[in-house]
């Protein structure tokens, strides 16, 4: 299975050709997979970034003596 990003853009220069064929229906529903796809995607990316920030400890906090 290729690449998450690579598939979805795969599915909008598909969604173009069809637009350019004549085929609306399809190129619709072809370009909401790519968006709900890439939306997950970001969406998984931003809360596995966040949980990183979270569990890591505080290395910048000054040491007073």
């Amino acid at each position: 299975m290729p690449r998450p990003n690579k598939a979805f853009r795969r599915q909008k220069i598909n969604a173009a050709i069809a637009w350019k064929r004549g085929d609306k229906k399809e190129a619709y529903t072809l370009w909401q997979k790519a968006s709900d796809g890439m939306k997950d995607l970001r969406e998984k990316k931003r809360t596995r970034h966040q949980q990183k920030e979270e569990e890591a400890p505080v290395a910048d906090a000054p040491a007073s003596s």
